[in-house]
């Protein structure tokens, strides 16, 4: 199993059709190792909210994109990611398709029923 954190979005719920928090499970910027802070898993970040990683002087700071997906379109600064989700009202298994930026969960591109799971982000 691997570190993960998680990123809460407030959307409207695919199910439930209710503006819900969305609770996304997100590999990316995810790792056992961690600095004076602790680990850089399991945490809880919010759209916008940089996460804790290793400073870009370190040479680990790259790997912070490791497990996202890259598209020819995103630069090195950039990855996305389909993340296991669930609406925290309902409990629907949902999937959510986030950007991030510099380590940073910085959109929306898409939310789904977990069957529904778009296949260009089967790995």
């Amino acid at each position: 199993m691997g570190a993960f954190n998680w990123v809460l979005i407030n959307e409207k719920c695919p199910a439930c059709q209710r503006n819900a928090t969305i609770r996304c499970q997100t590999h990316v910027g995810s790792s056992f190792g961690g600095g004076r802070d602790g680990r850089f898993q399991n945490r809880e970040y919010r759209l916008g909210e940089k996460m804790l990683w290793w400073d870009e002087s370190d040479s680990r700071y790259s790997t912070w994109q490791i497990l996202g997906r890259g598209d020819g379109q995103l630069d090195s600064r950039s990855a996305e990611e389909a993340c296991y989700s669930e609406c925290t009202l309902c409990g629907a298994r949902l999937y959510t398709i986030l950007r991030f930026q510099d380590v940073t969960p910085s959109a929306v591109l898409g939310i789904g029923p977990r069957e529904e799971w778009p296949p260009e982000y089967w790995k």
